[in-house]
């Protein structure tokens, strides 16, 4: 086999490869037809910077009437972030069987930590979970080293779901870390955006970020809209201030709002 013989057998098994990882991303990551309920609206985007990435989500419904929500950001690109995202999948889903742990966000992060750091050192990701009680009116939430959700009242004030835990994957250097739950109310008319950094992140042609106060700009603009339409209008605004500058992030957005 000569070398061109050889370099289009590499890219041939590499493209393999590549499908096989995008065909798994697809099957795990939800479709927003599927979040049905009588209680929430719900809006997703999901676009991986290339085929695959390592932006992930998931929801369970509990058996109390409650919702467990989980948003991920895995470290890199490509394959392996994949993988690492495939990983959160199968741990999340285990861990919702376990009523001792399903309830609390913390600890759901906690063990999904756990999992993935027994099996692989040096991984890092940053995740937010939820868990939406409508009966009660509240939502619970963890934000481990991700960036701030944004909550919109029905009143059209503003506030920010921030960090409470440092980042996963570094329980193993902080053997003493204390996991807790954050509860708000969660009523009537407010609605809930939560994303990756590579949405704040992404940069126009003159390297400035689209930044956290760029989306609650464009948040408070749309603020009588349901959240399908402000998801929508926050994703042409970052791709508007993009201008044709090419992604280098994958994007993933979130949206919940209390049905009235």
């Amino acid at each position: 086999m000569n070398s061109s013989d050889h370099y289009e057998a590499l890219v041939s098994l590499f493209d393999k490869q590549l499908e096989f990882a995008q065909n798994l991303q697809r099957k795990i990551i939800p479709s927003p037809g599927s979040f049905v309920s009588d209680d929430y609206h719900f809006f997703s985007y999901l676009r991986p910077f290339r085929k695959v990435g390592g932006d992930f989500y998931d929801f369970h419904f509990l058996e109390n009437g409650k919702i467990s929500l989980l948003i991920a950001d895995a470290t890199g690109h490509g394959i392996d972030a994949a993988m690492i995202t495939s990983m959160i999948k199968l741990s999340y889903s285990y861990t919702m069987k376990d009523p001792s742990i399903n309830q609390s966000p913390s600890l759901i992060l906690k063990q999904i930590e756990s999992d993935i750091c027994q099996q692989m050192d040096n991984t890092f990701f940053t995740a937010i979970a939820l868990v939406l009680d409508p009966e009660a009116g509240v939502l619970y939430y963890a934000n481990a080293g991700h960036p701030d959700a944004v909550l919109l009242r029905f009143n059209h004030q503003v506030e920010l779901l921030k960090p409470n835990l440092p980042m996963l994957g570094l329980q193993q250097f902080m053997s003493t870390m204390h996991y807790f739950d954050m509860r708000i109310s969660f009523t009537s008319g407010d609605k809930l955006l939560l994303f990756t950094d590579g949405l704040v992140d992404a940069k126009n042609p003159q390297e400035e970020e689209f930044t956290i106060e760029r989306v609650v700009s464009v948040i408070k603009e749309n603020a009588d809209s349901p959240i399908n339409l402000i998801g929508n209008h926050i994703i042409d605004a970052c791709i508007e201030f993009k201008e044709d500058l090419a992604p280098s992030d994958d994007i993933c957005v979130l949206g919940i709002e209390v049905d009235d």
